[in-house]
């Protein structure tokens, strides 16, 4: 199980942690021209850790990866290691070509990260051999382990279960995050993996259905919500953890609510708008992306204050 770690210099070694593992898929703050908002960055994370999580996440899907170069990535990944040096880190690394994969991990090994995410490739199906031969090459060489992804609704491929337990297997693969929304997937992933390896951490990145997730048998959360409102998703962990479902469904009702009010506009968006007017960091996505228009901004606002996230003007 890809967990914090816990000592001073930073290293990324294992350790237990009472909760389910709660990451962040941390937001990129960026400026009108695109460039990365290292002010912004460093107090994206700085408010995730103080909300409880156990890490981050820079550079997936929330945090716009696919959009930003090779040299932004790793700009990214350099500063949250280095502003978060006792978390567990794990970038995502797009597959584009092979060979950028490969020096993108390079690179990544060299920043002390824990683990990296990757997708498969998403502009040319791949068949269940190629995907193996894809993940494997990768394991094989990188210097950091390598956290599978799928994320059909970006990638438009849904991981195989049989290709996952395969993958389960390698030393070097550590664990998936699954953000299919598909709870017959997560559970038949939970099933097939177990039987081919006991420390392959299952994430669910789906916010609604952190509940029903960690009772159908994943090890952990990766979650967007956790950008605006990391207590509710730590505490739904924590309700878990000491049986209290009632509780647990209370807070992702509530986390729920959250997170339909920042469905707004094309992800990452609302997240966004939500953090700019939480004053964390501007609302500026990675070009070419626009930002939320200003009529449901409004509206954004209106339903975090209805849910307790913002305070309302004059309040």
């Amino acid at each position: 199980m890809v967990n914090s770690a816990d000592n001073s210099s930073g290293s990324n070694s294992p350790v237990s942690t009472t909760n389910p593992p709660v990451i962040t898929a941390i937001v990129t703050p960026v400026d009108p021209a695109g460039s990365i908002d290292h002010d912004g960055l460093d107090r994206a994370v700085d408010r995730v850790l103080a909300g409880g999580v156990h890490g981050v996440s820079p550079c997936g899907s929330t945090g716009e990866g696919a959009r930003l170069t090779l040299d932004q990535r790793l700009e990214v990944a350099r500063r949250v290691r280095a502003r978060a040096p006792q978390a567990t880190v794990i970038p995502g690394v797009p597959v584009t070509a092979v060979p950028l994969a490969h020096e993108e991990l390079a690179e990544l090994g060299r920043l002390d990260v824990t683990a990296a995410l990757v997708p498969p490739p998403s502009y040319y199906p791949s068949s269940d051999d190629e995907l193996l031969r894809l993940y494997i090459g990768l394991a094989d060489t990188s210097p950091v382990p390598i956290v599978l992804y799928n994320i059909p609704v970006f990638t438009d491929v849904m991981l195989p279960v049989g290709v996952v337990a395969r993958l389960a297997e390698h030393p070097r693969i550590v664990g998936i995050k699954d953000s299919s929304r598909d709870m017959e997937y997560l559970q038949s992933v939970v099933m097939a993996v177990r039987d081919a390896s006991s420390s392959f951490t299952v994430y669910t990145g789906t916010d609604t259905l952190l509940v029903a997730s960690l009772l159908t048998g994943a090890d952990g959360a990766l979650t967007a919500s956790s950008n605006l409102v990391p207590e509710l998703v730590v505490e739904v962990a924590a309700a878990f953890t000491r049986g209290d479902l009632d509780h647990a469904g209370r807070v992702q009702r509530r986390l729920a609510e959250v997170v339909d009010a920042c469905r707004r506009g094309a992800a990452p968006a609302g997240w966004k708008a939500a953090l700019h007017l939480a004053g964390v960091c501007g609302p500026d996505l990675v070009p070419p992306a626009s930002v939320l228009p200003a009529v449901q901004v409004e509206e954004l606002r209106d339903a975090l204050v209805a849910t307790d996230v913002l305070v309302a003007s004059g309040a």
